[in-house]
């Protein structure tokens, strides 16, 4: 017996290309975030006493934006992996195999 749905797939497809498009975007951000040419801890040397506020705050920024591409990460391939799940249920075994016979009796 076989379960073809052609709009499951399409929809498993859809699913799957969308997980795949936000790792492109992590991926981007990452590389823009990694390769900037200014320092991500923004200090100005002449602020004074409010160095340590300002490391503080630029490296919670930091932090921040790391956090939301180890997120975005997670999430597209947990997106992208069921839309790959929904296009295998969708397509269904090709045969119908049966398992053996299974024997309850008990030995004596």
């Amino acid at each position: 017996m076989r379960k073809d749905s052609i709009a499951g797939r399409l929809l498993g497809i859809l699913v799957f290309l969308i997980g795949i498009a936000i790792l492109v975007v992590v991926a981007v951000l990452a590389y823009t975030l990694f390769t900037a040419t200014t320092s991500p801890l923004q200090v100005k040397p002449d602020v004074g006493s409010e160095v340590t506020a300002a490391l503080g705050a630029s490296a919670v920024r930091l932090i921040y934006q790391i956090l939301l591409l180890i997120v975005l990460c997670i999430a597209g391939s947990l997106v992208a992996a069921r839309g790959l799940h929904l296009y295998f249920v969708a397509t269904g075994p090709s045969t119908s195999r049966s398992a053996p016979p299974v024997d309850n009796k008990p030995e004596e």
